[in-house]
């Protein structure tokens, strides 16, 4: 809810606590069909989720009327924002994280960490993501990615593209 990507798509938390189910929806579909949606559950509900693009895709399109549903008059700025964070990725085939993360009644137990290792352990290519604030960096540099550059996208979202070698 208050990541600075999300944050800077919808300034007004009401507008994007409305559209954040849409356009995590639309997210988690299109990598339910071009790559891996990876979960961890409490026994009752998932409580953690981590979504990959497979090498040699690119940000897939699924669920496109809730992705315009969600995204509104933030369209402009998303894709604007999108086109700066592709041009991070390196030109080498790699798996992308798309995203993870947790409930908040979860958060800092390791879950999504868990996921995400388990797929470096069985990936046989480099790996690539977009780390949105400080936390998620720090937890890619304590899992072995290593900065390759950032994007300003305005003065409190900046992006910083993380890469893992095999």
């Amino acid at each position: 809810m208050d990541d600075p990507l999300m944050t800077y798509f919808w300034p007004q938390p009401d507008r994007r606590r409305r559209a954040l189910p849409y356009f995590w929806h639309s997210r988690v579909e299109a990598r339910r069909f071009k790559g891996f949606v990876d979960t961890a559950s409490d026994g009752a509900e998932i409580v953690s989720v981590v979504l990959w693009e497979m090498p040699g895709v690119v940000s897939p399109m699924a669920k496109p009327l809730s992705l315009i549903q969600a995204l509104g008059s933030a369209t402009p700025r998303a894709l604007a924002a999108s086109h700066r964070i592709d041009s991070l990725r390196p030109a080498s085939p790699h798996l992308y994280l798309a995203c993870g993360g947790a409930l908040p009644r979860v958060r800092g137990k390791g879950l999504t960490s868990k996921l995400v290792r388990a797929r470096i352990d069985t990936s046989d290519t480099d790996i690539f993501l977009i780390a949105t604030n400080g936390t998620s960096a720090e937890l890619a540099e304590h899992l072995g990615f290593r900065s390759t550059g950032e994007v300003v996208i305005d003065h409190d979202t900046v992006l910083r593209g993380m890469l893992r070698t095999v």
